[in-house]
């Protein structure tokens, strides 16, 4: 069990990365959280009794999602605020007071940022494994999926300033980031097979599933609010959907029936630290597994975009496993925002 201080912490803690992270509202908005909570505010029992890691437990962006939510279900007052971009301790404390039934069910569960944004630093990845395995198209599985906004990177078009990825007339949505350091080469990767998992998926055809992911993109972020809108919009119209599983089972499932015409590649963005440390082990000894099997036909490769070495961002991380490389090997590709708002390529 977290004790006040650290949670009052923690609260402080995420405020700073908010407005680090380009979000000043949500930082002075949990600023004023942690406030009310080391005054003991008469909603704060539930948060300042948190039995986990509250650092850990992202305690802080679940009460900064359910008072989103309650703006995006139509509270007027709260909305008031936000529009404003200001907001009191008895704003605060009026509208968690309001929300407190909303606020319990945020706490159960952590926070789902299904950010499309994300595939900007995962196309480096997928461009060299298409380097790699030339000729081959991949069969693609994502873990921690949410509702599938980064399942069709491929659909998406990215322009990084200096050099662009698809077609950005044509494509449903174009994702802008900046590119620093060599570029890989454009193989132009084809997916022929896709999957995803989660633990608790949501489907972008349903309202409240999209008012839940909605919820966590932080409000003075317009520009994030509408491009996880057009990616819903894309997924619902392509009808991606994804599947209620543990990480390691579905790993396990896709593994056993596997192509053998095409590269198998399991990746996952900002979802490891939420995976157990046994599932992490199995995971990894089944990855470790199937490339003893690979043939020229059907490599094996694992794209991570993970917390790392980078202190700035996340790194991403590959590992591949081919004919010649049964054993697997990794490198460092470099490192992304975890907004997705840069790329630092560092592979030659």
């Amino acid at each position: 069990m977290s004790d006040p201080a650290s949670i009052i912490a923690a609260f402080r803690d995420q405020a700073n990365y908010c407005r680090q992270l380009g979000s000043p509202f949500t930082g002075t908005l949990l600023d004023l959280a942690a406030e009310r909570l080391a005054a003991g505010a008469a909603w704060a029992a539930p948060v300042l009794a948190w039995h986990g890691d509250a650092r850990a437990d992202a305690l802080a962006l679940r009460l900064a999602g359910a008072l989103h939510r309650a703006v995006l279900d139509g509270d007027p007052l709260l909305a008031a605020c936000y529009a404003a971009r200001q907001i009191t301790a008895e704003d605060l404390d009026a509208a968690l007071t309001r929300h407190g039934m909303l606020l319990a069910q945020y706490l159960q569960s952590p926070p789902q940022t299904n950010d499309p944004q994300r595939s900007a630093v995962l196309l480096g990845g997928f461009l060299q494994i298409a380097q790699h395995c030339p000729g081959l198209a991949l069969q693609t599985c994502e873990i921690g999926a949410s509702a599938g906004l980064n399942l069709s990177w491929d659909a998406y078009a990215y322009d990084y300033a200096g050099w662009q990825h698809g077609d950005t007339a044509t494509a449903p949505l174009t994702l802008h980031s900046r590119w620093g350091g060599n570029r890989p080469a454009d193989s132009g990767p084809q997916v022929i097979a896709r999957a995803g998992c989660d633990v608790a998926p949501l489907d972008a055809a349903k309202a409240a599933d999209r008012q839940r992911l909605l919820s966590y993109i932080w409000a003075d972020q317009p520009e994030r609010l509408q491009r996880v809108l057009r990616a819903l919009d894309h997924a619902e119209t392509a009808g991606i959907r994804v599947t209620q599983a543990h990480a390691a089972d579905f790993v396990a499932q896709q593994l056993e029936n596997r192509r053998r015409d095409a590269v198998f590649v399991l990746y996952h963005s900002i979802v490891w630290q939420y995976v157990a440390a046994a599932e992490q082990q199995r995971i990894a000894a089944l990855m470790q597994q199937a490339g003893k099997q690979v043939t020229a036909t059907a490599p094996l490769a694992w794209l991570r975009f993970e917390p790392g070495l980078a202190k700035d961002g996340a790194d991403l991380t590959l590992t591949l496993w081919t004919g010649e490389m049964p054993g697997g090997a990794t490198e460092r590709l470099g490192a992304g925002d975890y907004h997705g708002r840069w790329v630092r390529w560092e592979n030659a």
